[in-house]
């Protein structure tokens, strides 16, 4: 984790942050859709343990779609795993992160709905904190 600070592209204020490389710290990030919140995805068997598989589909292969829109059924299973945030939005893989200042669009629509973007999106700024994959766990 490094220091970061970074202009908002909503407000234009300067917003100081903590920045992770999710391929070196082996996580994912899920952005809340209505603060600036994250959920750190670290606890990958928690994917395994309910059933969820990852599909590592080329362009060639039956179920593929451009941009890797066929990742969203698995996107949406992952996310109805976890409660919804303090602020009652929801965490999911295509919100884009949030201004803590603003709680407009940090870095603007960085996604454009195109999960093959997410993917290439190897940092995740935490501004206001994060939540925990584990304790953010629906309870049964």
């Amino acid at each position: 984790m490094t220091a970061h600070t970074a202009k908002c592209r909503n407000c234009g204020e300067d917003v100081s942050g903590e920045i992770y490389h999710l391929g070196f710290s082996d996580m994912q990030a899920l952005y809340c859709s209505s603060c600036a919140k994250v959920l750190l995805l670290k606890n990958f068997s928690l994917l395994e343990k309910n059933n969820i598989k990852w599909p590592n589909l080329r362009a060639c292969d039956p179920g593929f779609q451009y941009f890797d829109r066929h990742l969203f059924p698995v996107f949406k299973q992952i996310e109805e795993l976890f409660r919804p945030c303090s602020c009652g939005g929801r965490y999911g893989y295509m919100n884009p992160p949030r201004c803590p200042k603003c709680a407009g669009l940090f870095l603007g629509d960085i996604y454009e709905d195109k999960p093959v973007l997410k993917s290439r999106d190897k940092y995740v700024i935490v501004t206001v904190g994060s939540v925990d994959d584990v304790e953010q766990l629906k309870k049964d």
